[in-house]
């Protein structure tokens, strides 16, 4: 969540009724500040509002999986779109360099389709969730 200040008074209950209501999910939580230069790893920091404090996510984009914990790399599912408006300019024996790779939702689904790529990141939770994703995706290091 992004809660406006307006609503942080019923965070509990805002998180409560979206545990309620939705049946797959077992954590919700706030954003508590914006990413800023001050931010090595580009890591939101989060207060748990509703339900279980468990940040480990499986996350499903573009044909690919990934695998992370929500509360040590940066993910925004709002850019899917854009994953896919620039995957779609690579043709098969490209090579691309993404070096600020994250869990790969560019190099991925590159690589899966047939883009030789180079992907790294300087948060280790990130590489460790690339390393990861090419593991899962059976993509060739």
């Amino acid at each position: 969540m992004n809660l406006r200040n307006a609503y942080l008074p019923y965070k509990s209950v805002i998180g409560q009724v979206i545990l309620d209501k939705n049946p797959t999910i077992r954590t919700v939580v706030n954003k508590k500040e914006t990413l800023g230069e001050e931010n090595e790893f580009r890591v939101l920091e989060f207060e748990l509002i509703a339900g279980e404090p468990d940040y480990e996510v499986e996350m499903k984009e573009h044909n690919s999986i990934f695998r992370f914990a929500f509360d040590k790399v940066f993910w925004n599912s709002r850019l899917n779109t854009e994953h896919r408006r620039l995957i779609d300019t690579f043709a098969k024996g490209d090579a691309v360099c993404d070096v600020m790779a994250g869990v790969g939702p560019f190099a991925i689904p590159a690589a899966k389709n047939g883009v030789f790529v180079w992907g790294n990141d300087l948060n280790p939770y990130c590489y460790q969730g690339l390393k990861d994703a090419v593991m899962i995706n059976k993509v060739r290091p």
